[in-house]
This record gives structure tokens, sequence and C-alpha cells, in this order.
């Protein structure tokens, strides 16, 4: 299960700066492999309050974005723990990938660390295409309803895709996510489909095309469910014992 929700990671959700909060929404999101019908992977996000909570379906876990307190904040609902991060602590860990990264020579590895993409918008199927050697992503968008809920969609991506190379040690690095966070948050759009091909023709990896995709619908209003579960979390949070990041980890990737 660890690696599907590395998966999700990388399709779905840059540094984290300028945080600031204010829109409330929420999105449903669906990842896939291939042409499989039924997805690996469902998780809702709840942009509530000044905090951003995710929930994965299977196996329950909520990961909680602080403003506050510049921490993020993860709960295991099955195993009834909890472990925090502060945002220093993966902004540090990341640049720390980075200059690994730096150490190879190897051509995939390098893009990895410095993505490039040759970037396209077909007007008409409100697709955005970032395309390299290496992967592809294949957008299509729709328009953020204000700036301020694109910028608050990008943090967040950007959190998420920074934590999972913690929480999941062999996924890929969060560089060219970022990359693509950036552009949808410069554009003012959200993803409504995002189509990922990973084809690298030489290098580390296995020569082997890669191909996911993810299904994401915007809703604008929080309801009195919503509520409810976010409140139901901070009880959890309030509850749950802590344990170290390190344990927390262990146990994630033993799923």
């Amino acid at each position: 299960m660890a690696k599907r929700r590395c998966w999700l990671f990388i399709l779905v959700w840059g540094a984290m700066v300028a945080w600031a909060w204010g829109v409330d929404f929420r999105m449903e999101n669906k990842v896939y492999w291939s042409n499989q019908r039924e997805p690996v992977v469902e998780t809702t996000t709840i942009f509530y309050n000044g905090a951003v909570y995710d929930f994965i379906k299977k196996p329950p876990e909520v990961t909680i974005l602080e403003k506050k307190h510049h921490r993020l904040v993860l709960l295991d609902i099955q195993r009834r723990i909890k472990t925090q991060l502060s945002f220093q602590e993966v902004e540090a860990f990341v640049e720390r990938l980075r200059r690994r990264a730096d150490e190879y020579s190897d051509p995939f590895v390098s893009f990895l660390a410095h993505p490039e993409f040759e970037k396209s918008f077909d007007t008409e199927a409100r697709e955005l295409t970032l395309r390299s050697a290496w992967m592809t992503y294949r957008v299509v968008t729709i328009d953020a309803e204000t700036a301020e809920l694109a910028a608050e969609y990008r943090q967040f991506a950007d959190a998420l895709a920074q934590l999972n190379v913690l929480l999941n040690p062999k996924s890929l690095p969060p560089f060219p996510r970022l990359v693509l966070n950036a552009e949808l948050h410069r554009r003012e759009e959200l993803p409504k489909e995002v189509h990922l091909m990973i084809h690298p023709d030489r290098g580390l990896l296995p020569k082997k095309r890669t191909v996911l995709r993810s299904e994401h619908e915007l809703i604008l209003q929080i309801s009195e469910a919503d509520r409810a579960r976010v409140q139901q979390v901070l009880e959890f949070q309030n509850l749950f014992p802590p344990v170290s990041f390190e344990e927390y980890q262990k146990q994630h990737l033993e799923k």
C-alpha cells in the first residue's frame, strides 16, 4: 500500500512558502494504474478553517497541514498513533535529496533533480502538456475560481509531494511534480485529470514505460459531514499517542 500511496503523491500533489489560507473547499481524488477501471487509491482533501486534511481511504490515514503551528501531523487511524514534522524538517530533507542527486552522473537522476519540460497547452481540449525525454505530464485542467484557491492548492500539493519522499524512500524525487504545480498555479488552474508517463530510455531505473492517471473533482462548498469528519480527526489527534517519525514510517511501509 505504501507504494500505491507513493504514486498518489507523484500524481496529485514546491517549496513550502507563503502559506496563506482562507478558502474552504474539498477535492475528491482517484488514482489508477494504466487503463484499470478500479482506482488503486482514493482520497478526500478538505481545505477548512486554515488547515488542510487529507484522508486516504484504505488503509485509513490522515495528513494534516497546520499553518498555525508550521507543521504536518500524520495520523494512522488503524494503529491509533500519530507523528509530526515541521515544515523546516521537510524542506531540509528535500534540499539534501537534491544535493545527493547532484553527485550522480546518471542523466535521468540529473533530470529528476533539475527537471526541465517543454510546455504546451491545447485550448480546445483544456490540456496542459509538460514533455521531456524522461517523463511526460498530460493534464486536463479547469479554471480555479480565484487566484487564492489556485495558490492554496499549489501549496498543499507541493507540501505533500515533498512529504512523500520522507514517507516512501523508494519514491521518485518531488521536483518534476513541483514544476507542474508551479505551472498550474501560474495559469490559475487546477487539475481535473493527470496522466503521467515515465519513459527513461537509459539510466538507473528499469527501461519500462510507466503510465498512471488520476481524476480530481473540485467541490466548492464544505458540508456538515465534512466538518464532522474534521472534528473527529481533531479528537483523534488529541487522543493518539505520539511516536517518532522513524517508527511511524516503519509501520507505514509495512502496510
